[in-house]
């Protein structure tokens, strides 16, 4: 039996879904995805992370100061988290 990943990551209104044949071109993906523009970064933060604790603590992690950061960025690294944190769950399974 082959293990492949799939990921479905938001874009525009829609879905689209990926599938790849091996962890590191999944990973790759995931950290390549992000969400430009202001009012889809707000749209996203709304959705998932209303109080930007999640996507702040991760850009804290990284090393980004409040002054560096807005809206595309914590937007863009929340997502890119819950991609490559589905990966994993994914591949165990």
């Amino acid at each position: 039996m082959e293990t492949k990943w799939t990921i479905t990551a938001p874009s525009d209104s829609y879905s689209s879904e990926e599938t790849f044949d091996n962890y590191e071109d999944a990973y790759q993906y995931c950290i390549e995805t992000e969400i430009i523009y202001f009012n889809r970064a707000m749209e996203y933060l709304s959705e998932h992370d209303w109080s930007l604790t999640e996507s702040a603590e991760l850009a804290s992690n990284l090393g980004f100061e409040l002054k560096n950061i807005n809206s595309e960025m914590l937007a863009t690294l929340h997502l890119q988290d819950g991609l490559i944190n589905s990966i994993r769950k994914i591949e165990a399974e």
